[in-house]
């Protein structure tokens, strides 16, 4: 008996003690970890009346403790790109809100091929990343500017994934379940072999998913719904595999493979928010928009009042609403093609989808020299009366005659 009783007092101080590394261990994780800071500044267009925020400490932005600012609490954005076409085009662009008061994650893809008002003669978004590399900038702080022309506010955060790193990822996790819609096979460049049907995908695997795009009808804009379905799929799993065991390597190979402004400290706290989710409360969206053929080349337009709609809904950190007069943004408007401020280089939309009246040039170097024109500050608050006239131009545009062509879509240098 007295052995007996002996064993069991050495349990009991075995597992106290165990108990009390453990919750060493987490204090000192939660010590660690932190939210990322918000850069401080005007929530409107600067007035003589316009309030200024006041600054919030890390325990408020972890408990949701409501500041006086105009600025809903609690809640962070994201930009993130990923570049899986192999030639430097950031061909994956979504915008995402992380609240992590109500514990609810949104995003929002913008297309790839979606039209920008610039002069130059590839006007598409994915192009400007790269583009601004080869002329001397470092990419992400043009992709964000012209996001932030798009949506009407600058994003907290951003991060550029490296494809590696998702395949890491998801082979940490073991892999992930997934419903392939169709058969996949591309052998020039990327080798993509996927069988259709319910299946464990690896990380190879998984990449060979995301970036494949020949077997869809309307291209890219389809394949961005599969991507939203893999993503769900990954976040339902990982959620309901409770990883806490993994957080420290997810975020270790996040940290060393992403250009981002976040820290470890602070992937690891979106992590432990993204695990306090439900299923249900990680949502997926695509900016509403239109595809037409302008110069012989795919491209998406922006559907003006239904994004609005859409960026307030569900990515809007501030309590005042993104109107038109905040964004720079080229739309159709009654068949011809317009413009929440001037449109530059109209000349190129004068025949559509065909040649242009004037030689057309490549002009890259004009990249370096763009001036950053988005506003500093998120959304100015307007009357129905004072909402500004786009401006629009005569041209009408011809609808296309098929999908979209996937012009670029695997093209290595």
């Amino acid at each position: 008996m007295r052995d007996k009783k002996k064993l069991l007092k050495i349990a009991g101080i075995s597992l106290g003690g165990l108990a009390l590394t453990a919750a060493l261990i987490f204090a000192g994780y939660m010590l660690w970890e932190r939210a990322p800071e918000i850069e401080p500044g005007p929530v409107v267009l600067e007035t003589e009346s316009s309030p200024q925020p006041t600054a919030l400490t890390a325990a408020q932005e972890d408990k949701g403790t409501p500041f006086d600012t105009q600025r809903k609490d609690g809640v962070y954005t994201i930009l993130l790109a990923g570049n899986d076409d192999g030639t430097g085009n950031t061909d994956t662009i979504m915008v995402g809100k992380i609240d992590t008061v109500r514990h609810t994650i949104d995003f929002v893809s913008i297309p790839r091929d979606t039209i920008i008002n610039v002069e130059w003669d590839n006007r598409k978004l994915n192009s400007v990343y790269w583009a601004s590399i080869n002329n001397g900038g470092n990419g992400i702080d043009a992709l964000r500017s012209h996001v932030k022309k798009l949506i009407g506010f600058d994003v907290d955060c951003y991060a550029v994934v490296d494809l590696e790193a998702v395949i890491e990822v998801v082979d940490l996790m073991g892999g992930v379940y997934f419903d392939v819609p169709f058969e996949m096979n591309y052998d020039d460049g990327p080798v993509i072999h996927l069988q259709p049907g319910y299946q464990l995908l690896s990380g190879e695997d998984a990449i060979g998913l995301c970036r494949y795009r020949a077997g869809y009808v309307n291209g890219d804009l389809e394949r961005i719904e599969v991507q939203h379905q893999f993503l769900e799929a990954v976040a339902e799993q990982f959620i309901s595999l409770g990883n806490i065991p993994n957080i420290g390597k997810v975020t270790k190979i996040l940290a060393e493979s992403m250009d981002t402004n976040l820290t470890a400290a602070n992937i690891a706290y979106f992590i432990r928010q993204a695990l306090m989710c439900n299923t249900e409360d990680i949502n997926f969206y695509t900016a509403p928009n239109t595809p037409q053929d302008v110069q012989q080349l795919s491209y998406t337009f922006l559907d003006l009042y239904n994004w609005i709609d859409l960026v307030n809904s569900v990515i809007n950190p501030y309590t005042t609403p993104v109107s038109e007069g905040n964004l720079d943004l080229v739309y159709l408007h009654n068949g011809a093609v317009s413009c929440t401020t001037v449109l530059n280089g109209a000349y190129y939309y004068q025949l559509g989808g065909g040649q242009s009246s004037e030689p057309v040039q490549e002009q890259p170097a004009q990249l370096a020299a763009e001036p950053e024109a988005a506003p500093e500050a998120p959304p100015e608050t307007q009357e129905p009366e004072a909402v500004q006239t786009p401006t629009v131009t005569t041209a009408p545009i011809s609808k296309p005659v098929s999908s979209p062509s996937n012009d670029d879509w695997l093209t290595f240098e």
